[in-house]
């Protein structure tokens, strides 16, 4: 009986710590990311912005598929499909040619996606991509994913330098 006592008294603190955890997480995060690229800046926009070519470059995505407009520009949608059924389902918001381009994803319930590229000319031949990110878990469950900040910095320069590999190739 008084084992039971203290394996329940165990139990609510192990569960007092995980809630704990979770409500000290983030709800947001926002950080940037840089990449050269030996191309002219049209070449690195018609990459970036052609949802059929985002296999090529962002790991770990199956098929992108558009869902609704003609083309990229504003408020295009477009569904990413991920491994292990994961749909993030991505409207355009900004599309400035060969400037800027920005993206909203979702996926339901868990979090939302927000990727900022701005290109810029470093001569012409060589241009900067920068992406703003910013990510907002949409359930306490995935708030703990937010801890990871510096993981979701290096899978956007690996997907970054993946890209610059797709386009210099």
């Amino acid at each position: 009986m008084n084992v039971m006592k203290y394996i329940g008294i165990f139990m609510l603190f192990i569960a007092a710590g995980f809630y704990g955890l979770i409500l000290l997480s983030p709800s947001e995060i926002t950080f940037q990311v840089n990449e050269d690229v030996s191309a002219p800046i049209q070449s690195v926009f018609e990459a970036l912005h052609e949802p059929q070519a985002l296999p090529n470059w962002m790991h770990g995505l199956d098929i992108a598929k558009q869902t609704k407009g003609d083309g990229v520009g504003i408020e295009s949608e477009y569904d990413l499909f991920y491994p292990k059924e994961m749909v993030m389902h991505r409207v355009i918001t900004v599309c400035d040619t060969f400037t800027r381009l920005a993206v909203v994803g979702d996926v339901p319930d868990f979090f939302s996606r927000t990727d900022d590229y701005t290109l810029e000319v470093l001569d012409s031949n060589h241009t900067r991509i920068s992406v703003m990110v910013k990510m907002k878990a949409l359930s306490m469950g995935s708030r703990m994913m937010l801890r990871t900040e510096e993981t979701h910095k290096i899978n956007t320069a690996t997907n970054l330098s993946a890209l610059k590999k797709y386009i210099e190739n």
